[in-house]
């Protein structure tokens, strides 16, 4: 009997291809009986071209419905009666089928009658030879898969027959069935529902066959025609529609018993996708996925009660009928393997050779450097001198991160400055002795720069000698080693991230993993470094208006850039906001740590500050620190002018290297170089007139050093690039010359690198060895930092404090107030020091009356504050001796005190009336998870740093199995931008044969009538 067949297009309003597609259903071999065009939404556009057709009906829905509720109006709306007999050709507005595409499955179905719905070969629209998609399936765990790769069509699907699903554009559903099955399930309203459909399908009793010699054109990915999904829907969009769409799925299918489990299940299998999304660097699908799971476990009660009675009442057969359908495991597998394979770049750079090409030889070289100049420091309990404090307890250094109570002083609630968490972070490494971590960032500083200048490098010449040269001359600049010096950590860390912080930079639009990298890095010079901020944020912004000035089909590389502030944001934002409302604002940007007011440069008194400063800065030395070259020239009858001059000419030939790479080397070098460079000399000069900070009446200047240490590496950027151009300009031919002299000169230009070096090191010398010697600040110590005596009671009594006077060269006096076995890095605020926080009047007006009677109760006080020792340090220059001796005189009158100990370090007293009457006020405050205020910034602080985290591993291989099969499609080709290939003029016989195959011709569609 003569089938009829019911064409439903479903027209979206300005579809692009709506007229190629009624042209290609009227071209048909075997016309439809009735064309049924359902409009999404009432353009006068869209109507005109449909309307010139003249369809048999013209229906229209919501703008936004979805492909099975438009294919149901049109149902109703042409008044189709359900018969084996009749037919539902489902057609969107981007599939135009082949002429013969109609014909050829009615006889697919004509010739198997068990067959409810057939479905054609998608091609792509553009690439007709293309595959789009060939059929649907199911893994194990219900994920959809498409069972075809789009790729170049040679019949390689052909085989398959009969399958679980076929896509919803160019369908061929029996009206019966379609009618008994109620069409597409509502609750799938964009994904799966032509997956969905035929499932159900199947467990009717009926089979689902493909035709591969019916062929429709397709322009889209997901459901076709409709507004749903389209060209301009986020990928974030699509991740929650597929996943909600799963969900869904699963709780419909599941047997009833595995329901609940199911159920209870989304919102913990919701966060570990979310995981899986940052790890396979999605950070954007990471919210969809969650969304996802809180909507299906929220909201989707009704619907899956529907979808579950619908397929219980037309159910024929058993789920066991389509498990042969499903995608087995060992094909998953397979397909992600080949997904891998796919995915990587054809093109990889050129390994970088680590170890066979100088860099693990230089690093080793430095560590042996290291072990012998830092020989003292082996075995440390813990670092002290100069801007170097003990690390507390493992407990200590995170009871101090966020916000809460600091003991300094009188004690103070508030936020902790930023160098706390990277003081937390550094001291777990060795979390059963924090302050092991500092002596082994100590003894590890000169081999971790030499492999961060070698990577560097690495990035600028292929030359190993070169690369060499970069890593020594990175571990021999005057920013680490006068760093080292001094004891300031902060310092150290911001010269040891430099490097890679520029490696992060240069990938970091198209790759999130060095995006991530990139963010933690800059958060991390931040916190060491709060005066670098501002070039941190003006080379952000700048980053950013570059990328937003760039062609628009590129502009989507910056939603990389975007994120990167995010972890210094949530570090700082508390510190800024507590400064602002005391009206502190500049200083986020002080130093953390110890304030000690630095030596004196007496060797250059003679030259104006200006001057002297601005030599020193162009040196590249943050303070000169050359009074042992001061002691060798000395002996000649030489100025300490000729050391500074000495200095200089040794750090000549870096400097003359760093002209010739800066104006004789690539494009891109003198803007990158030059902004790098000249932005953080500028923070390092501004860095001496940040004066934030005073040690007792004397101010303290901000570090120049880290502005300093970026400046330095764009000088050696440039450097190398200098000596590679040479080395390059050295080895063109010369004439009669051969490759020996080319050789000889290319050899010459890595000599004068290593003449550079040679001089840098000579340089710092004096500096280095200065541990060895004993002449520097920084020396091996104990974990306290208070006299023996106080540090054993301050042991078993953690809330004892000692309060240390220091007189001052103006004739007042420093008070501090430690507890326990004294202060410890973690401990220390920029709240303190800027701004005055714990420094209250009471405790003010007790140190006066200490050393000047006024008559106060000094009892009472000393208990309040549960001070137990005082600790009279000498002080020098100015008046500070004869407010020592008046303070000693007063101290040693009070009937309370009593002397203890006289050393170098001071006149101990003890009060030996102390009681535990008055509590201590500054224990009435809570700790960082002690109010909800505490608790909301760690949170804040640890969800951004965990995914900042996630992004930053390198987990490419690892994620593979968070990646949906389904997702995994390989890139469309567009015709139009093949680039032809030149054909040989000679051809073999072979060749002209297949030219002759490929030149029949396609079979011109027949003349067709109306379906009028």
């Amino acid at each position: 009997m003569p089938r009829s067949v019911t064409a439903i297009l479903i027209a979206a309003d300005g579809a692009d291809h709506l007229r190629d597609t009624l042209d290609a259903i009227t071209m048909q071999t075997r016309l439809p009986d009735r064309l049924v065009v359902v409009q999404l939404g009432n353009s006068p556009v869209t109507s005109t071209i449909i309307d010139g057709v003249e369809p048999t009906v013209h229906a229209r829905v919501a703008v936004r419905a979805a492909f099975g509720h438009a294919a149901e109006t049109g149902v109703k709306s042409a008044g189709i009666e359900p018969s084996e007999q009749e037919w539902l050709w489902l057609l969107a507005g981007d599939n135009a089928p082949e002429p013969s595409a109609l014909e050829r499955l009615l006889h697919a179905v004509e010739a198997a009658p068990s067959v409810a719905v057939a479905g054609p070969k998608q091609m792509q629209w553009d690439a007709p030879d293309y595959l789009h998609a060939f059929g649907e399936t199911m893994t194990p765990w219900g994920t959809a898969v498409e069972m075809a790769e789009p790729e170049l069509d040679q019949a390689q699907y052909d085989r398959h027959s009969d399958v679980l699903a076929v896509a919803a554009g160019g369908m061929l559903v029996r009206s019966d069935v379609w009618k008994q099955l109620g069409g597409f399930d509502r609750a799938l309203p964009a994904i799966d529902d032509a997956l969905d459909f035929c499932v159900r399908v199947r467990l009717a009793g009926h089979r689902v066959q493909l035709v591969p010699n019916a062929r429709v054109l397709s322009a889209g990915a997901d459901a076709p025609g409709t507004r749903l999904l389209g060209a301009s829907t986020t990928e974030a969009r699509r991740v929650l529609l597929r996943r909600e769409a799963q969900l869904h799925r699963r709780l419909v299918y599941a047997a009833l018993p595995l329901v609940p489990l199911h159920w209870l299940s989304i919102l913990p299998l919701g966060v570990v996708r979310a995981v899986g999304q940052i790890l396979r660097k999605a950070p954007g699908s990471a919210p969809a996925e969650l969304l996802a799971a809180v909507v299906v476990f929220g909201t989707r009660f009704a619907a899956i009660a529907r979808s579950r009675a619908r397929i219980a009442r037309d159910r024929r057969a058993g789920w066991s009928s389509i498990a042969p359908l499903r995608q087995t495991w060992r094909e998953v597998r397979h397909r992600r393997a080949l997904a891998r394979d796919n995915g990587r770049p054809a093109n990889r750079e050129e390994s970088l050779h680590f170890f066979t090409s100088g860099g693990m030889a230089t690093v080793l070289a430095m560590l042996a450097l290291s072990a012998v100049l830092f020989q003292p420091l082996v075995g440390a309990d813990a670092l002290t001198g100069g801007q170097l404090l003990p690390l507390g307890s493992f407990d200590s250094l995170w009871r101090n991160v966020g916000w809460g109570i600091h003991p300094l002083g009188g004690g103070f609630v508030g936020p902790a400055d930023p160098f706390a968490a990277v003081l937390a972070v550094l001291g777990s490494l060795t979390f059963w002795h924090p302050s092991a971590a500092v002596v082994g960032l100590w003894l590890l500083a000169l081999p971790i720069a030499a492999a961060g200048g070698w990577l560097a490098t690495a990035r600028f010449t292929r030359r190993r000698p070169l690369r060499v040269v970069g890593g020594l001359l990175w571990a021999a600049a005057p920013t680490l080693v006068v760093a080292l010096d001094t004891g300031r950590i902060g310092g150290v860390l911001v010269h040891l991230a430099a490097p890679f912080v520029l490696l992060a930079a240069f990938r970091v639009r198209t790759s999130w993993t060095a995006s991530a990298w990139l963010g933690l890095l800059g958060a991390l010079i931040a916190a060491c470094s709060p005066s670098l901020l501002p070039l941190l944020f003006a080379s952000w912004v700048a980053a950013v208006a570059l990328g937003l000035a760039v062609r628009r089909g590129e502009r989507s590389r910056i939603v990389r850039l975007l994120p990167l502030p995010l972890p210094t944001l949530v570090l700082f934002l508390p510190l800024v906001a507590e400064q602002a409302t005391h009206g502190r604002l500049l200083g986020v940007l002080a130093d953390p740590g110890p304030v000690a007011a630095p030596a004196a440069q007496a060797h250059l008194s003679a030259l104006p500050d200006g001057v002297a400063t601005a030599l020193q800065l162009a040196a590249g030395w943050p303070s000169w620190a050359i009074d042992a070259w001061e002691a060798l020239t000395a002996p000649l009858g030489l100025g300490s002018g000729a050391a500074a001059a000495f200095v200089w000419a040794l750090g000549c030939p870096l400097l003359l290297l760093a002209l010739i790479g800066l104006f004789w080397a690539k494009r891109s070098m003198p803007v990158r170089v030059g902004v790098f460079g000249v932005g953080g000399l500028l923070m390092a000069v501004l860095a001496t007139r940040l004066q934030v900070v005073s040690d007792g009446s004397t101010p303290v200047a901000a570090w120049s050093g880290a502005g300093l240490s970026l400046a330095w590496l764009a000088a050696l950027e440039a450097a190398v690039s200098g000596l590679d151009r040479l080395a390059a300009a050295a080895r063109l031919p010369v004439r009669g010359s051969g490759h020996t002299v080319a050789r000889a000169r290319a050899g010459g230009s890595a000599l004068v690198g290593f003449t550079a070096v040679a001089a840098m090191l000579a340089a710092v010398s004096p500096v280095l060895i200065g541990v060895l010697l004993g002449s520097t600040d920084v020396r091996a110590g104990s974990t306290a930092t208070v006299p023996a005596l106080v540090a054993a009671e301050g042991h078993e009594t953690p809330d004892l404090g000692m309060l240390t006077l220091t007189p001052q060269r103006d004739g007042g006096y420093r008070s501090r107030l430690t507890r326990g076995e004294g202060a410890t890095l973690e401990t220390l605020s920029t709240l303190q020091s800027t701004a005055g926080f714990g420094e209250t009047a009471g405790l003010a007006r007790l140190s006066a009356g200490l050393v000047q009677p006024t008559g106060d109760d000094l009892r009472a006080s000393l208990n309040a504050y549960r001070i137990g020792y005082v600790l009279l340090q000498p002080g020098s220059g100015g008046r500070a001796p004869a407010a020592l001796a008046e303070a000693r005189g007063a101290l040693g009158a009070n009937p309370l005190l009593s002397v203890v100990s006289t050393t170098a370090d001071g006149t101990l007293y003890r009060f030996g009336a102390l009681t535990t009457t008055g509590a201590v006020r500054m224990l009435q405050g809570p700790s960082n998870t002690g109010s909800p205020l505490g608790v909301a910034v760690l949170l804040i602080q640890a969800a951004v740093f965990l995914v900042t985290g996630l992004l930053a591993l390198p987990t490419s291989r690892i994620t593979e199995r968070f990646r949906p099969v389904a997702a995994v499609r390989a890139p469309r080709v567009d015709v139009r931008s093949i680039e032809p290939r030149v054909e040989p003029v000679v051809r073999t016989p072979e060749q002209a044969m297949a030219r002759e195959l490929q030149a029949v011709g396609t079979r011109q569609p027949e003349e067709v009538g109306s379906w009028r």
